[in-house]
């Protein structure tokens, strides 16, 4: 999956590498940030050797013909171009090929060096550059379809020699001129790639011109690149008749070490193919959910550092489409605009005159006075319509005269009394049961006077925490030295603390502006690493929100205890866990896509392109494998059935007794002549009880039944197989 640190998340700096530098300097937060796009430029050699096609092969006796390098580079390009048109809409990717003959490449407009072709400069993904590389991909896999009848040797198809002829041996490029092209593409790009910034570079050719010679130049131009935040991923490419060997030049020019190998191997561009697989996994933007104060140490909270939050959960939507207007071929965003209006006048409502209110009382609806108003009688229609008419009148003077400036502000929200005449024309005072209080009041109440922070109260042991308390998804807090100089230290010591004496804090939080206070545990985590030495889960505090009273239900009650299980099905359903058990021997959500997500992505690609969507053609990894799990332990599950059906307990679980089933059977001279009354015609004028009886002493279901139609239709077929009978031993 792709890496908020770009290409190397096992160089992620470690605590004890952080608290190396000057106690004194703010550190660099920059390579802890989170980049949100991606922004790969490929840089694909166009020699006459990766023209070449690789060897044919045999697959089940048919012949596979062998595809060049260059062709299996650009269909990379297009596979990822495809997937970033919904995985990273934002990213942009550029093609540039280098080796090429420039007097003769088609279309060969921008050029920064001789030898270069901008296929595709570094820019936000469109469409119709796109669907320009999908028809040269297209045409070339059209001309190895063509070769399938001929015996001949495969052959580069002449559509990618056309558009990208190679140029001479004698004048092929030296690396320093390709590396500044790429360094060019990236400065024309402009200051907003805020990201990821990489080049991919595709060769085959291990001693490219100058590795004899002069190499300062074209270290000197990938210093400069990696000074400018661009890491460069090669893919070196082996054939049969020569291995690629990296030493000799790229290794000295890339900065690695000699037993360092990147992307080497036998089989061409496999590794690309599998980088491809990282590159395009939907993934969202890993932004800061908070950045708050930590406060710890004394009444008051003394020590205090700065931390942000960040959420490791979160589910993918599919976005919030966007409304629009169809005219013709036009598409015009709507607009939307939200207006307010008084519920009894219908007039439109500023935002100054928009209180917010609570109603209270058990009653579904509460009226606005405890006494009923003129309005809520059901008296003369046109009496009650003049009033409202003169109502809405008023409002529409009042409202004109403050627009003019004639009158003054008045109290919009009233008092929580208001006085009315009764019949006998004496003032009485009603108590309205809507409560209305301002915008400061509400963030009062959400806030109850706690600033947005985290407060630790105190620690305790790890035995204290239960698992029901864990019903929100959890937030990891990382240091922010961006508010407070040396939060990154006191973060370290804590979680150090924490994690030598099997503690945990209880805090209390105020996460955002609208949140209301909760309480919290702190779980610290350590730093761990992989085998190869990277970086596996990042040191921090796992922020656990803590229900309250209210947040949690009370158990159903009646609960009856469960049937235990035999011996003999403990052992069966054991042997079956263990047979279908993960190889990995976990839950891997990243091999696992959304399977909806991925349906209703294939189809705005196959929209966007002007293709034909298939269902066929979409893979949803999340299916079962059905055969495989049949396999493995579909005996066992025979054998696990039988000894569910054969236990006895199981069987008065499944089918519980009744009244009617305890009762004793039904005797067959009680029930009606149905079987005369089909025979003669008469069956509509038997009683349903009569009916079911009967349905009932036969044994046939009447499950769904409930219309003497329809039960008359479920006996059909049995009183037509009676009657019959009868009527043919009658005739012998």
């Amino acid at each position: 999956m792709a890496s908020y640190y770009g290409d190397k998340s096992r160089d992620i700096p470690s605590w004890d590498s952080i608290e190396a530098g000057d106690d004194d300097d703010v550190l660099d937060q920059s390579e802890y940030q989170f980049a949100n796009r991606d922004h790969i430029l490929f840089c694909i050699d166009a020699s006459r050797s990766m023209q070449k096609p690789f060897l044919d092969s045999d697959e089940d006796g048919q012949r596979v013909r062998g595809k060049s390098a260059l062709h299996q580079a650009l269909e990379a390009v297009v596979r990822i171009e495809r997937s970033k048109v919904i995985t990273g809409p934002s990213d942009s990717v550029g093609v540039l090929l280098y080796n090429v003959d420039s007097a003769k490449a088609l279309s060969a407009k921008e050029q920064y060096k001789p030898g270069t072709y901008v296929y595709q400069a570094l820019r936000t993904l469109s469409a119709e550059e796109i669907k320009r590389i999908i028809k040269l991909v297209e045409r070339a896999a059209d001309e190895y379809k063509d070769q399938d009848n001929d015996d001949e040797k495969t052959v580069q198809p002449a559509c990618l020699s056309e558009q990208f002829p190679p140029c001479d041996k004698s004048d092929e490029m030296n690396v320093a001129d390709v590396l500044v092209t790429c360094n060019f593409l990236f400065r024309d790009a402009g200051t907003k790639l805020a990201g990821n910034k990489r080049v991919f570079l595709v060769t085959d050719n291990d001693e490219p011109p100058g590795s004899s010679s002069n190499r300062e130049p074209a270290r000197t131009v990938f210093g400069d690149l990696t000074s400018y935040g661009i890491s460069v991923n090669s893919y070196f490419i082996s054939r049969p008749e020569k291995h690629f060997n990296a030493t000799i030049y790229w290794n000295d020019i890339l900065g690695r070490s000699d037993d360092e190998t990147q992307a080497v191997n036998d089989e061409g561009l496999s590794e690309l193919a599998d980088i491809m697989n990282e590159v395009v996994i939907r993934q969202a933007p890993k932004r800061t959910q908070f950045s708050i104060p930590l406060r710890f140490g004394g009444k008051d909270g003394d020590i205090e550092i700065g931390v942000s939050g960040y959420a490791l959960v979160s589910v993918q939507g599919k976005g919030v489409p966007k409304l629009v207007r169809m005219r013709g071929q036009t598409i015009e965003e709507v607009v939307t605009k939200t207006e307010y209006t008084s519920a009894e006048t219908g007039a439109v409502l500023r935002d100054s005159e928009i209180g917010q209110a609570f109603q209270f009382g058990n009653e579904a609806t509460v009226r606005n006075v405890l006494e009923r108003n003129w309005w809520e009688d059901d008296g003369d229609a046109a009496v009650q319509q003049k009033y409202a008419d003169q109502a809405i009148r008023l409002e529409q003077d009042r409202r004109r005269k403050e627009d003019e400036g004639e009158a003054e502000g008045e109290d919009v929200h009233g008092d929580t009394k208001a006085a009315v005449k009764s019949k006998d024309g004496k003032p009485k005072f009603v108590a309205k049961t809507r409560l209305q209080f301002t915008d400061s009041q509400i963030k009062e109440f959400r806030s109850m006077g706690q600033p947005t922070q985290i407060k630790i109260l105190g620690f305790q042991s790890a035995k204290n925490l239960a698992v029901e308390d864990n019903i929100k998804h959890s937030y990891f807090i990382y240091p922010d030295e961006s508010t407070f100089t040396g939060s990154t230290r006191t973060f370290s010591a804590l979680l150090k603390s924490c994690l030598k004496l099997n503690r945990h804090a209880l805090a209390l939080c105020r996460l955002r502006a609208n949140h209301t206070p909760e309480f919290a545990v702190l779980i610290p985590q350590a730093e761990t690493f992989t085998a190869d030495g990277g970086q596996d889960d990042p040191p921090g505090f796992h922020v656990i929100i803590l229900p309250y009273k209210d947040d949690i239900r009370d158990r159903p009650r009646n609960m009856t205890s469960n049937l235990t299980a035999t011996d003999d099905q403990t052992d069966i359903m054991a042997t079956i866990i263990r047979r279908l058990r993960f190889k990995s021997g976990k839950y891997r959500s990243e091999a696992y896509p959304n399977p909806a997500l991925g349906y209703h992505h294939a189809q705005l690609q196959a929209l966007a392109f002007e293709e034909d969507f298939g269902e066929e053609n979409f893979e949803d990894k999340a299916l079962p494998k059905y055969e495989g799990v049949h396999k493995a332990a579909g005996e066992l599950m025979a054998k696990w059935n039988e000894q569910i059906r054969e236990d006895d307990r199981a069987l008065e679980k499944l089918v519980p007794a009744t009244k009617r089933a305890a009762a004793a059977e039904v005797n067959g001279d009680d029930l009606a002549d149905v079987e005369g009354a089909y025979k003669a015609g008469t069956i509509e004028k038997l009683k349903v009880a009569d009916l079911k009886e009967y349905a009932k002493a036969k044994k046939i279901s009447l499950t769904g039944k409930t219309k003497k139609a329809d039960i008359i239709e479920a006996l059909q077929e049995h009183l037509e197989k009676v009657t019959s009978g009868k009527k043919g031993k009658s005739e012998d």
